[in-house]
């Protein structure tokens, strides 16, 4: 089981999102369209992380249909993956989409979300005009150098850069929706983590769930 390891101590300092990272890094901003912006990240690397743009072919879209069943074969069309050496960390695929339909439906209002990834469910949620702000808590300085400055433009957006257990959110402040996804993998190793998050949460926001929570404790 690949884990999410603590950088650093957390300072509670928020990210910036405008510019280039400074290590040397190839983390360009995304340009505009025609005046207004996207939300797909471009393809960079910074660190151990790596954002990839791809295409899956009909033939291909076929072959994953005999492999798979149901929604899990991934349908022609252009896509994007975030990379750490040879693990998808996350992805725009349809699985994705659908594993992810919890925060997607509930998020309302004043949002946090654990886990950045490669800004999927953030680019969805801002598109819902009910949502006020949305508060991500990302881990990894390197992946908010590539994800974040996609959404650089939109005032509702605050990323701070901490582990999701040891950010403290402001005091008294409340959410009407609560999402965590920090784990590669599917796996009953996540429950005891989804647990204290849970827990961490409790009285924090009206509706909150974890990633494929329902497949971990099968």
């Amino acid at each position: 089981m690949q884990r999410y390891k603590l950088l650093r101590q957390c300072g509670q300092i928020d990210n910036p999102l405008y510019g280039l990272c400074t290590t040397g890094c190839l983390c360009p901003v995304q340009r505009p369209v025609n005046g207004a912006p996207s939300r797909i990240p471009p393809e960079g690397v910074c660190g151990d992380y790596r954002i990839e743009h791809f295409t899956v072919t009909p033939e291909e879209e076929a072959r994953t249909r005999i492999r798979f069943w149901r929604d899990e074969h991934v349908k022609a069309g252009d896509y994007v993956r975030l990379m750490r050496g040879r693990t998808v960390v996350m992805s725009d695929t349809p699985m994705e989409m659908r594993t992810n339909q919890p925060i997607l439906h509930n998020a309302t209002g004043d949002v946090l979300i654990n886990g950045l990834g490669v800004g999927m469910v953030l680019r969805h949620i801002l598109a819902k005009p009910d949502v006020r702000s949305v508060t991500v808590v990302e881990i990894s300085p390197d992946v908010i150098s590539l994800v974040g400055p996609t959404f650089c433009d939109d005032p509702r957006v605050r990323i701070v850069q901490c582990s999701a257990f040891d950010y403290q959110p402001p005091k008294g402040e409340r959410y009407d929706a609560v999402w965590h996804d920090i784990w590669d993998f599917i796996c009953s190793d996540n429950l005891d983590e989804m647990k204290t998050l849970h827990r961490k949460y409790g009285r924090r926001t009206n509706w909150q769930a974890s990633w494929c929570r329902e497949q971990c404790e099968r």
